[in-house]
């Protein structure tokens, strides 16, 4: 993945719920240009850490053997801005679902305790390896649950 939109992840329950944080930084790219004089982070940007951590649920939940997909966005309503500087706490749980192929996901975000984003989506699981290499993920997991050797 090109883009790691987490930072950390702070709890997980196994193919249940994970609970991660992304800080937003003046120095990311994108904050540029969205909006010039008053950066906010982007919404689908927002969505795409929730999505990721949904994938993170997924690996650490599987010994690294698979990971999330996204392909249906159900629900998404934003109600406030994260700008340079927040960290935006995640909440992500899992829905149960009558097809075991499928994955359904709930988020909620926040700042500072003040509701961010609430999205529910939808999707497929994968073999991790059609996607990255087991033992990089391992890694980079490890990083992301403070696990420094």
């Amino acid at each position: 993945m090109r883009f790691l939109l987490v930072d950390r992840i702070a709890d997980h329950v196994p193919d249940t719920s994970i609970q991660g944080w992304k800080n937003v930084a003046m120095a990311e790219d994108y904050l540029e240009w969205h909006f010039p004089e008053r950066p906010i982070m982007p919404g689908v940007l927002i969505l795409e850490a929730c999505v990721q951590l949904a994938g993170w649920l997924e690996a650490g939940s599987s010994a690294f053997e698979r990971w999330f997909l996204l392909d249906h966005v159900r629900t998404a309503r934003y109600y406030d801005f994260a700008t340079p500087g927040d960290r935006i706490d995640i909440t992500l749980t899992r829905i149960e679902d009558d097809n075991p192929e499928r994955r359904v996901y709930r988020a909620e975000t926040s700042v500072d305790g003040k509701r961010g984003a609430s999205i529910e989506f939808e999707g497929c699981v994968t073999p991790l390896t059609d996607l990255e290499d087991r033992d990089r993920a391992r890694r980079t997991w490890a990083q992301l649950r403070g696990e420094h050797a």
